[in-house]
């Protein structure tokens, strides 16, 4: 039994990694192969080779036949993904600030407190990586699991892109602003608020990616 579900495992602990990796900005943006990440992460090619197939299903990354990379997004894609933004996370804001338990409010705290420490110390690479815990906390309080799962996946898709954008100053205090206005919302246990929140900010970066494409 316990050899039968080591490799699944491997392979479930491979596809974290490289998520974490991308939300982080730390996978390459340049086409990478699967003995490299094999090297980086101390694993055989296998789990690897597993981890990144599905990665390719869910379109997160792309198989050029000499090895993987993130897809070029183009504005049809912007334009869609935000449509389906729009639809879906005002409504997990709501959702937030009804379900969220006392300890899943306190770690949305402590992640916009680290945003906000980054942003005052100009560190980027820090503001992305507490970003990123407080996108994967708010879709956790939100208490839908199922969707969930489907804007983890979205949230892949446009990790480039994300990053980009926070890698600019005024993209991080803008992120911050509206991360405080929904922390606030939920301490008043407001959801129209939280909602109003998320989509101001949602347009901000909306107004964004336009200029981008």
């Amino acid at each position: 039994m316990t050899t039968v579900l080591r490799a699944p495992r491997l392979r479930d602990q491979v596809y974290a990694a490289l998520r974490a990796m991308l939300h982080e900005g730390t996978f390459p943006v340049e086409r990478i192969a699967e003995e490299e990440l094999a090297a980086q992460l101390d694993v055989s090619r296998t789990p690897i080779r597993e981890a990144l197939f599905q990665l390719c299903r869910e379109g997160v990354l792309v198989d050029t036949g000499r090895g993987y990379k993130m897809p070029d997004l183009s504005a049809d894609d912007m334009r869609e993904l935000m449509e389906f933004r729009l639809l879906v996370e005002p409504s997990l804001g709501r959702f937030v600030v009804e379900r969220a338990t006392p300890k899943q409010a306190k770690a949305l705290e402590k992640d916009v407190a680290a945003e906000a420490a980054a942003a005052r110390s100009a560190n980027s690479a820090s503001f992305i990586s507490a970003n990123s815990r407080f996108r994967d906390h708010f879709l956790e309080a939100s208490g839908n699991k199922r969707i969930a799962q489907m804007m983890g996946i979205l949230d892949l898709q446009i990790a480039r892109l994300r990053q980009r954008s926070l890698n600019q100053p005024e993209h991080r205090a803008t992120t911050l602003k509206y991360h405080k206005a929904f922390l606030d919302a939920l301490g008043k246990r407001d959801a129209e608020a939280g909602a109003e929140a998320i989509v101001k900010l949602l347009r901000a970066a909306q107004a964004h990616y336009e200029q981008i494409f």
